[in-house]
């Protein structure tokens, strides 16, 4: 049998060697370059992730200023850019820091820097930028920031990323809670502070049965809360039967006042919580006492309307506290049990005698929450559709003052205690509790 073989020339191994080295240098470049880009996306996406959560820290840094502080524009574009330099500051965010401008900042114009700016719109969807200076919604531009490039620089890559974020008050919120008495407080008259009222002062809330008084700070009127009505439901839920129920307010309806003389209720349902029961229309097993009914000096109202000592008419400290006093951080106190740390489990003299605690009693029923509401240009009588402005904390100290057709419910602030709330969907509501939130920037689809 005959063999026949076949040997390649040197010219054609040669040029079969030169086939391979193209293609593995081809593949070489195509994995560099496959490497490159999985990289550098990767880098610019965290890069983009890392610098809108910077922005979007600055607007809301900066709607906080403008509508919670009442700061205008320009301080508000500084609070948001301090915010924004303090996320820049942190590691993560060192190499952004770098490549973003802020050696020169201007606060008085939307410019703040070469990369960055800061506009007001007066509202968040079209954003019109405005020099109006009541428009409340803010929006933060970081553009044209060049990132550094490691693997793309072999490519001639380059790498940009640009941010925006909007903020501003959101829609008002319905806002529920539960251990509510059907009393709506006049908005107080003190700048800065939570519904104008300074937290821990001793304040009287009043009442009149008089249809036709104005009504202001300080003073209250009755609200229907569900399906309740008249004097017998209004002593029933100031003695807190329903406490537990959970009442909503807010949004496009306002809030609705209950008319009528109902002086004697609210001080027969209240002074339960004291332990005090007139008329027989209370008890104590529908309505008990609270476990503390300590109660420190008595206090009156004078002729002006002013909270005095009972036994000499001077008038009342109500900023600072007053050893006779029994204060709401003393009745807070009782309910700390410091035994475990080898305390007292009373924290002042009134309860240690035992002879205002009950363990048996209601707890906390001193402490209640009444809803606020914008009272301006309002009579006392039939009120409907008043402004909800959340609810507030008091802290009950002592009987209910009546004085003919009047009744002082005398307390002390404790705190807003508006809980987050839900947004409306009802666009044409304007009024009401509010909460700063972020809005999708609509020039922006990444935002």
């Amino acid at each position: 049998m005959l063999r026949a073989s076949f040997q390649p020339s040197g010219q054609s191994q040669r040029k079969q060697r030169g086939s391979i080295l193209v293609l593995v240098t081809v593949a070489l470049l195509t994995i560099l370059i496959m490497a490159a880009m999985a990289l550098e996306s990767g880098h610019l996406l965290l890069s983009k992730t890392r610098l809108q959560n910077a922005v979007d820290s600055a607007a809301l840094s900066a709607a906080i200023s403008v509508v919670k502080e009442g700061n205008d524009h320009s301080t508000a574009r500084q609070d948001g850019i301090a915010t924004l330099l303090a996320v820049l500051g942190n590691v993560d965010f060192s190499q952004l820091q770098e490549d973003i401008d802020t050696a020169s900042l201007t606060y008085t114009q939307n410019q703040v820097a070469p990369q960055v700016a800061v506009e007001f719109s007066l509202q968040p969807d079209p954003f019109i930028v405005t020099t109006d200076t009541s428009a409340e919604y803010v929006r933060v531009r970081v553009e044209n920031v060049q990132l550094a490039t490691y693997l793309g620089q072999a490519i001639n890559m380059d790498k940009f990323t640009s941010a925006s974020a909007v903020a501003g008050p959101s829609l008002p919120l319905v806002n529920c809670a539960e251990n509510v008495l059907p009393m709506m407080v006049c908005e107080g008259d003190t700048p800065g502070e939570p519904f104008g009222y300074p937290r821990g002062n001793i304040m009287s809330m009043k009442i009149s049965s008089q249809q036709d008084s104005a009504i202001g700070a300080g003073n209250f009127q009755l609200i229907r809360l569900g399906d309740s009505s008249g004097a017998a439901d209004i002593r029933a839920a100031m003695a807190g039967e329903n406490s537990s129920t959970n009442y909503c307010f807010g949004g496009s309806e306002g809030v609705s006042t209950e008319p009528g003389n109902n002086v004697g209720p609210v001080a027969t349902g209240m002074n339960t919580r004291l332990g005090i029961y007139h008329g027989g229309t209370v008890n104590s097993t529908d309505h008990p006492r609270d476990k503390d009914i300590c109660v420190g000096e008595e206090l009156d109202i004078n002729d002006d309307d002013e909270i005095v000592y009972a036994d000499d008419g001077e008038v009342v400290d109500i900023t600072t506290g007053t050893p006779t006093l029994y204060r709401y951080s003393d009745y807070a106190d009782n309910y700390v049990d410091n035994t475990v740390d080898g305390g007292s489990r009373f924290q002042n003299s009134c309860a240690a005698t035992g002879d205002s605690w009950d363990s048996n009693g209601g707890a906390k029923r001193r402490e209640f929450a009444v809803v606020v509401g914008d009272c301006d240009g309002l009579a006392n009588g039939q009120n409907n559709d008043i402004v909800f402005k959340g609810f507030a904390c008091f802290y009950f100290m002592q009987e209910v003052i009546q004085k003919g057709n009047l009744a002082y419910v005398i307390g002390e602030f404790v705190d807003d205690c508006t809980g987050t709330g839900n947004p409306t969907q009802d666009t044409s509501a304007d009024d009401g509790p509010f909460t700063i939130v972020l809005y999708r920037d609509p020039d922006n689809k990444d935002s």
